[in-house]
Formats: structure tokens, sequence, C-alpha cells
């Protein structure tokens, strides 16, 4: 389903709340008011009419509900019945680079999904994860090295943006030279306007592409040669599908963890006596790191899911062929989660947050994300006795964007 598809045909509900750019910019006040309503609200993003979920207990029951599903195909034919039409109106053709980038992970159901995940979640585990914990903090050294004699940094510039892309280059066996092109990239197809997206796919699939076949010349011990081999050797897995499980990596795995770094940075920064605390006691920097992802969730929407069939949930009926989503950010802010919820306390329960989504969509790299994370916030306070924002926090902004994604975050430190 296209936008410009969307977009063409007159949708009902516009009467309907929409969630515009002040939303993005702090959701959470509205998240508290459409939860005054219920767990379930309806409200419009852009011209689309969606179940908002913004419970807690709610939003965990969803992400686990095999009735909510997010096949693309499903999604266009509700879209289509949304509107009293047979079909929407038929697209252009998708290249490979299109389809590359809407056959992923977290556009996937049963049995496909699990198939695929199944193929690289041996590179994520915990045990494989704790081994990289040395060389996560060796970059990180390197980065606040050289920044050294800076008495301001950019963190997100400097630290938050290059160290998960190193991280990744090195699990993966890809080109770190290639990464500036890649970022670039990337950036381009969540900001450029959509004319452009036929042709910054095309790109991105190439430079993938040759990625793979270098890997197929070179193979190594890393997980893009194991991903080739799945292909060539095994076929279990389709070029579509290697292509787009390495975009998607490479671009989940670098955005969401350079802003659960600046967000937290961010929290501490306006919760001074947090600070104080990590100081004393730095053993309560992986509690903080969960505390980070629960007060300012990056990831606070969850994709796009469409009912299969009807579905009870939080006192609604959602009809078949409704779209939901669950704002993750909403839950881990409910009052009935958790007390106080609007305030950052790292020694706080955040058992079974939502930061990093639940269900079979559990965000893969967590714990990579989260040991580069508290290697940043160690680093920080092993390298300064004093660190603080460089501009008023009010003057912070963020992208409009359906995640919490900082534009900068200046920091005074010495």
């Amino acid at each position: 389903m296209t936008q410009t598809a969307v977009e063409e045909l007159e949708l009902p509900g516009a009467d309907l709340e929409e969630l515009g750019p002040d939303f993005y910019q702090d959701p959470y006040p509205v998240y508290a008011r459409l939860r005054e309503q219920g767990p379930v609200v309806k409200v419009r993003f852009g011209p689309t009419p969606v179940w908002l979920v913004v419970g807690y207990a709610e939003g965990r029951s969803a992400l686990a509900d095999p009735r909510l599903v997010k096949d693309q195909g499903r999604i266009a034919r509700a879209a289509a019945a949304l509107m009293g039409v047979e079909a929407l109106p038929e697209p252009e053709e998708q290249t490979f680079g299109e389809r590359v980038l809407t056959s992923h992970l977290l556009s996937m159901d049963p049995p496909d999904h699990g198939r695929l995940r199944g193929l690289v979640g041996k590179a994520f585990t915990n045990r494989k994860v704790q081994a990289r914990r040395a060389r996560v903090n060796e970059v990180v050294a390197e980065l606040f090295d050289a920044v050294a004699d800076k008495s301001e940094i950019e963190l997100l510039a400097d630290v938050a943006y290059p160290l998960p892309i190193t991280v990744l280059c090195e699990l993966l066996g890809v080109p770190v030279g290639d990464q500036a092109e890649f970022t670039r990239l990337a950036n381009a197809l969540n900001f450029e306007p959509p004319e452009r997206m036929r042709e910054v796919a095309g790109e991105l699939a190439e430079l993938v592409l040759t990625w793979v076949e270098l890997r197929r010349r070179e193979p190594g011990d890393n997980l893009l040669s194991e991903l080739v081999r799945a292909h060539d050797v095994d076929g279990v897995l389709s070029l579509e599908e290697l292509v787009s499980m390495v975009f998607q990596i490479q671009s989940a795995g670098f955005g969401p963890t350079s802003h659960l770094i600046s967000n937290g940075v961010r929290a501490l920064m306006v919760h001074p006596d947090q600070l104080a605390l990590l100081r004393a006691d730095r053993s309560l920097i992986p509690a903080a790191v969960d505390e980070f992802a629960r007060f300012d969730t990056t990831v606070h929407l969850a994709m796009l899911s469409v009912a299969a069939e009807p579905v009870e949930l939080g006192g609604v009926l959602i009809e078949e062929n409704d779209f939901v989503v669950v704002a993750t950010g909403a839950g881990n802010r409910d009052p009935k989660y958790r007390a106080n919820p609007d305030v950052l306390d790292i020694r706080a329960s955040t058992a079974a947050h939502l930061g990093f989504g639940h269900g079979i969509h559990h965000c893969l790299g967590t714990a990579l994300g989260k040991v580069q994370a508290e290697a940043v916030v160690a680093a920080l306070l092993d390298r300064y006795e004093t660190i603080e924002l460089a501009v008023p926090a009010g003057e912070l902004t963020h992208k409009v964007f359906p995640a919490r994604l900082l534009d900068a975050l200046p920091l005074r430190v010495g």
C-alpha cells in the first residue's frame, strides 16, 4: 500500500483527532490525555483512522495477539475495505529495491517471520553480545578520545551515531567505509519526498548487493557470510530476503541504539538527582538503561497492524480490517503499570516494560543496544566531572517522525 494510493481516496474518520507534528515533538501529554478516554482510542494518522492502544496491559496483549497482523497485502486489502472499494489503485510494479524495503521482519507474520528471525537470532544471543562488550568499550573509548580536547560535544554526531554503525559493520562483516553512504541513503528513505523513494531504494539495494558479493568472494566469521551461505548453499533464504535482512539489521540497529543513548542522556540532564545516583553507584547503569527505554521510548509507536478478525481490547470492539497501532511509549507511562510514571527513577522496577517491544517482534538487538548504551554512560561518568546541556532543554527538538529522534544533543563537559 503506497501513501499516494491512500491519499487519492477519501477515508472515513475525518472527525477524529489527528496526531500531527506537535504530537511528535512531545507525545506524552497527548498520551496522558487520550488515556483518560480509555486504554484504546480511535485517532487519525494522516488520513487513516487507527485504533491507538495507550494502556500498558492492553498494549502488551495486543503486541502478542496473533489476530493483529502486519502482512502488507492484508493491510492493503483492509484499506480498500475501509474505503468501500474492491481494491486500491494498482501501484507501479515494484522494483527489486522497493520489494527489499517492504519484505523485512517487522512487516512479516508467522511462519516466514520465525524462519527469518531464526537465521539471524543466534548472532544476537546474550552470550554472543557479552563477548562483544570489550570491543564495544574500545570503540567508545576511541570516539571519546577523538573529542578529548573539546569542552562541548554533540553526543549524537560524536558518539551515539558512529558507535552502533561501527559495531554492526563488524558484526555483519561489511566495509566501515561504506557506512556514510548507507546512512545517507537510509535517512533519505525517511525524510526525502515520496517521489524519490524508488531511486533511493534502488541505490540502497545495489549497495547491499556489493556487500553480498564481497562476502561471497571473501567469506569470514561474520553474520553476512552466514546469510550468504544460507542463500547460496542451503537455499533457505531468497536474495530479496537476504538483502532485506542486511538492510534491516543495519538501519534498525543503529537508529534505535543511537537514540536510546541520546534520549537517556538527555533524561539524565534534566534529572540531576539520577545522574548523582549513577556517579555514586555505577552498578545502577544497566538498570538505568532500561529506565531510559521506559521513560522516553525511542520507538514509541509500534508498526501498523490490521485485525484479521474481530478483537475485543480495552473495552472496545476492533472490527475485522480495522487498523491498530500500539503506543509502547504510552504503555510505559501508564500509571497502572508504574507509580509516578512521568518521573525518571533508575531504582524503580522496569520489569516487562515495552521499551524494546514485546511478542514475536520484540527487538532482536536489545541486548547489543543495551551494552552500547551502558558503555557510553560509563564513559561519560569516567571522563567528565561536569556534564550538562549546552542549550536549554526546551530548545532541544525532535524530528517529525514516529520515533523519538533528537535532532542533536549538545553537551558541555569538563
